[in-house]
């Protein structure tokens, strides 16, 4: 927290008391490396950006859609089998099993009611549109609003009916007909221009929705080849007889896990011979001339870093106007529902204790994969933003729902309580930082955490997350102490790097226990994936001078030096720390900080905690 953002005077409000803190790392920004963005660099391809999707399932339209379809079957244009009963055909066996909703929660209570609802499955833009940061950056969020959420529910299905809500649309979804749902066992396609049951009449239905909605794109390719004797247009794409399971795998590439190797054409010589006998301007008087050509070899070399799962990641797939959801397992596959068209495959970072947020910090952050029929999505993350989301979305994971050596866990949601939101920032203006409040609300979309680390080192981006998470949950653990440390630490001094001996004191607190987290989860994470002899930085911070400006005056390794048995002086010298304590314990360091709100106070806790009261004392007294 080397700088603190103070925006206009500073207001006290009994009840809603609000407090910035910042934090800033003792690191310079690294250069990026292994940053190619798979998907960003394709997503003009991939995504009709901006284009505004009509709902071929919107009850008129789908009515509309079978009547002609039917009109086409009375006027012999559709040929019909023997056992087909036509007559009994018209448009009032389509009735609405869908509806489409949007809820407007007015208040952080109502919002998380909302999420409390875990099989209710939403986005925060509307389904007309595939790409919603740029839906909200064509349709910027107003001060003082909040973002609307929308979803696709069975008719009858449960949902907190006491937000504020408006069905949108009422719709007819065949593939959610129970009549269609179950299938038979066999996967026959329906020939173009011939039905002879219901189900060949719903797709030739179906395609023709689709095709007045202007979306047969997104209809699966009609098949071709052997299969229909190499016709590309004789079968339907669309076939609600045939089933299949969206699934896949995702992994990121991790800059300090492990090494890899790959191949790259190297220019080795080149190759002469004569040009050919068709380029006669090369054949004068008889004489022939040389062409060259180069010549490449492969050469293997090794670089640092790997792939790992993603464990956690929460994969939507989006049906038109459905959604589903499947979580990633610890290897980073998963599996959805079964389907019967195409989907579209999408990361939401987000799960329900946090939400990673866009850069602007206000919209959830979400990358778009590829519309696929029968085929899984096998993502490798390696460069750009979703990296950098990744990131921040692992470190996340790991202190909200992974071992933390016994430590409390950021603000949960909860009761009168809210999502933690962590801002995914892409221009390291400034630092990184934190701000809480009672019940941990954000008064409408502002984040709570924001993290200005991207192309920072996959560990840097990890430990920074941790760092402020770390904040949170020290927030969580005493409140009140937490409140007047900020106050002392930052708000009083304005952030100024010479706060005086109480500010110095608060503020050396709270940044010490949280780069203590910081080293203690990042190597705890990459110990678990990677050599047992991972350190964070490659020191863990060990070879930190004493003297060394605002960096080394705050952010202090104190509590991983009462927790680790490695003196530091005796390997960097007399310009670091000494430190002859060891074995304190993560829970009881966190018990410290409990009524503390000066070092000194958290350093007699300490001595009475663990009864090395002259190496405690030596400890703190480097600072």
């Amino acid at each position: 927290m080397k700088q603190l953002k103070v925006f206009g005077a500073i207001v006290f409000i009994a009840v809603t008391m609000c407090w910035l803190m910042s934090c800033e790392k003792e690191m310079e920004p690294a250069k990026e490396t292994h940053q190619l963005d798979l998907l960003e660099s394709d997503s003009l391809r991939m995504i009709k950006l901006g284009k505004k999707l009509e709902n071929p399932y919107e009850i008129h339209a789908f009515r509309k859609a079978y009547q002609k379809v039917l009109d086409s079957m009375n006027k012999g244009a559709l040929k019909t089998g023997k056992a087909f009963k036509v007559k009994k055909k018209d448009t009032s066996e389509i009735k609405p099993n869908y509806v489409y909703i949007r809820f407007d929660p007015e208040d952080d209570l109502q919002e998380n009611l909302l999420r409390e609802h875990r099989k209710l499955i939403f986005v925060d833009y509307p389904f007309e549109y595939e790409d919603g940061e740029r839906y909200h950056k064509e349709n910027p969020i107003k001060k003082g609003e909040r973002l609307s959420f929308y979803a696709s529910i069975p008719i009858g299905a449960k949902y907190p009916k006491s937000i504020p809500h408006k069905i949108l649309q009422k719709m007819y979804i065949p593939e959610k007909d129970s009549r269609y749902s179950k299938g038979k066992g066999s996967e026959r396609w329906t020939m173009r221009g011939q039905i002879d049951d219901d189900t060949d009449f719903m797709n030739h239905v179906i395609e023709q929705a689709y095709m007045d909605t202007d979306n047969q794109d997104l209809l699966p390719e009609p098949l071709s080849g052997e299969k229909d004797g190499g016709c590309e247009t004789c079968l339907l794409g669309i076939n609600l007889r045939s089933k299949w399971k969206p699934s896949g795998n995702v992994q990121i590439y991790d800059d300090n896990l492990g090494t890899s190797t790959t191949t790259r054409n190297v220019f080795s010589h080149y190759e002469y011979y004569d040009c050919p006998d068709t380029r006669k301007e090369f054949h004068q008087e008889g004489k022939k001339f040389q062409c060259k050509r180069a010549v490449y070899r492969k050469e293997t070399y090794t670089v640092a870093g790997s792939y790992v799962p993603i464990n956690g990641a929460n994969i939507l797939i989006r049906d038109t106007w459905t959604l589903d959801r499947a979580i990633a397992d610890a290897q980073g596959n998963f599996t959805h529902k079964t389907v019967r068209g195409r989907v579209r495959y999408i990361i939401k970072w987000d799960r329900f204790e946090f939400s990673i947020r866009d850069n602007t910090g206000h919209i959830q952050a979400e990358d778009k994969g590829p519309k696929l029929y029968k085929r899984p999505w096998n993502l490798k993350i390696n460069g750009g933003r979703m990296k950098y989301r990744g990131q921040i979305f692992q470190a996340a994971m790991h202190f909200y729902y992974h071992d933390i050596g016994g430590l409390t866990r950021p603000p949960t949601n909860g009761f009168w309580k809210t999502q933690i939101k962590i801002a995914a920032i892409e221009k390291n203006q400034g630092p990184s930082s934190t701000k809480m409040q009672l019940g941990h609300g954000t008064f409408g979309i502002a984040p709570h955490i924001k993290i200005k680390a991207y192309g920072e080192p996959s560990e840097r981006v990890y430990g920074r997350t941790i760092h402020e998470l770390a904040h949170a949950a020290h927030w969580r653990v005493d409140p009140i102490s937490w409140d007047n440390l900020v106050e002392q630490g930052y708000i009083y001094n304005l952030g100024n790097n010479n706060p005086g001996p109480a500010g110095a004191s608060a503020r050396r607190l709270m940044e010490s226990w949280a780069t203590g987290v910081e080293i203690f989860l990042t190597n705890k994470r990459y110990r678990r994936l990677g050599p047992k002899s991972y350190n964070y930085q490659r020191t863990n911070l060990q070879n930190r001078r004493i003297d060394n400006g605002g960096v080394s005056k705050f952010y202090t390794t104190t509590f991983y030096d009462m927790s680790d048995s490695f003196n530091q002086r005796n390997e960097y010298g007399n310009a670091v720390p000494m430190d002859r304590v060891s074995g304190l314990t993560w829970r009881n360091m966190e018990k410290s900080l409990i009524g503390s709100t000066r070092w000194e106070e958290c350093r007699e806790k300490n001595i009475a905690i663990s009864g090395q009261s002259s190496q405690i004392r030596e400890l703190f007294d480097n600072w």
